[in-house]
């Protein structure tokens, strides 16, 4: 189970954003959403509609969640943060629906205890589908079956192809492994 600090800390965003009774989610992001600055407001009543909407709050909330203890939203949040300047209504529902997947799953936890305590790393990239063609890439390193360190970024540069992005990835992965 988590330290109780950790679930009331969920508890607590979870309620100040509005959600404690928001349905359960299985994951962080719809896998099928593509969420792009095109979504953002631009007539002067999209913008009023949105102006109170505490959108960088709840990034903000969301990503010390992700960098303490829950590595499985960095993702989205680092997707979500892009659009915290303009947000639109499709960026509202994708962080409500972080926020929904969080309290459906706060029971999990970083978990140690793993006979053999060799290093473990992962390393993965999305494949540069965003409107800046500019891949994420991802990687996670285990002791004892425990994650340790984690990082999801937008990669500086362009990618000719699929393989050049997991090439990048792999590499960002082995500099921090080394």
């Amino acid at each position: 189970r988590l330290s109780l600090s950790q679930t009331a800390y969920i508890d607590s965003i979870v309620r100040r954003f509005g959600l404690e009774d928001a349905k359960p989610v299985s994951t962080p992001m719809d896998p099928h959403a593509n969420l792009s600055s095109a979504q953002s407001p631009s007539t002067p009543a999209e913008i009023g509609a949105m102006r109170d909407v505490p959108y960088r709050e709840a990034v903000g909330s969301l990503m010390y969640a992700s960098l303490g203890t829950r590595p499985d939203i960095t993702y989205a949040v680092s997707i979500l943060s892009r659009f915290s300047d303009n947000p639109g209504r499709a960026h509202w529902e994708a962080v409500r629906r972080v926020f929904r997947y969080l309290r459906s799953t706060k029971q999990l936890k970083l978990t140690y205890g793993a006979t053999a305590l060799d290093l473990i790393g992962y390393s993965d990239t999305d494949g540069s589908m965003h409107e800046d063609r500019k891949a994420i890439s991802g990687y996670t390193f285990l002791i004892g079956g425990g994650a340790v360190l984690w990082s999801s970024k937008r990669q500086e540069l362009i990618s000719l192809s699929t393989k050049e992005s997991e090439y990048v990835a792999l590499t960002l992965a082995t500099k921090e492994a080394l």
